[in-house]
């Protein structure tokens, strides 16, 4: 059975998000005295800031975006490697097969668009190819060297892939744990929000004013002309 994703129920970015749990917890300990009226104790605002830091400290797409884009960039720079150390390669193949018969086992052709997984197959099959061909090719100085390093090139490239895939599938998950925290969060601002506005709502407005979630900006006043003397 697929599992369908969670979705956030706060509109707010999650530093904000964060950062009003961080005040809300300052204002109800202040005023905890009141809030002991609603059953709300010291024990619940510390469980309400130990959730709070929880999803503080769960890692933020920009910390998980920048693992994958660095995993990504490494692994484009050894696609780019073994591309620059099969061209002269398929230079020796071209002049020895002068293109063709055994030229076409190595499978050079469109190489500069080949994916990840299309480059790595290419890079074992030009060592497999290169390695039984080797009398041939080294008359135009193909060495074994050569074929070790590509074939240590190859090897990286497909640790460099599965690394990219594993940082794609965690920023994924992360990304539905952090949601899942900022709604239980949110959740429990809310709920402790909307005590603080119903203990002021009639008596403190400005305690009243700290327990207001999302403000609507206040219309402009238009300017009042004094009166002619």
């Amino acid at each position: 059975m697929t599992k369908n994703n969670e979705t956030r129920s706060y509109s707010m970015s999650d530093a904000d998000l964060g950062k009003t749990a961080m005040g809300l917890a300052t204002s109800i300990k202040r005023d905890l005295t009141d809030f002991a009226t609603r059953n709300i104790t010291a024990a619940d605002v510390t469980s309400f800031e130990t959730i709070t830091d929880d999803f503080n400290n769960t890692p933020t797409d920009e910390e998980l975006l920048g693992e994958l884009t660095e995993a990504t960039e490494n692994k484009n720079k050894t696609m780019t490697d073994i591309k620059v150390a099969i061209r002269p390669i398929r230079n020796m193949a071209e002049l020895v097969y002068k293109s063709k018969g055994k030229y076409n086992s190595f499978s050079f052709e469109d190489m500069d668009s080949m994916t990840d997984f299309e480059t790595f197959r290419l890079a074992t099959r030009v060592v497999r190819v290169g390695t039984k061909y080797m009398a041939d090719l080294s008359t135009k100085g193909l060495t074994q060297a050569q074929l070790t390093a590509l074939q240590t090139l190859a090897a990286l490239l497909f640790t460099q892939m599965e690394t990219v895939e594993d940082k794609q599938e965690n920023r994924d998950i992360e990304t539905q744990h952090r949601i899942h925290k900022g709604n239980i969060l949110w959740d429990k601002t809310v709920e402790l929000a909307s005590i603080g506005k119903s203990i002021y709502a009639d008596t403190t407005p400005a305690k009243y004013n700290d327990y207001v979630l999302i403000t609507t900006p206040t219309p402009a006043v238009p300017p009042v002309t004094p009166p002619a003397q």
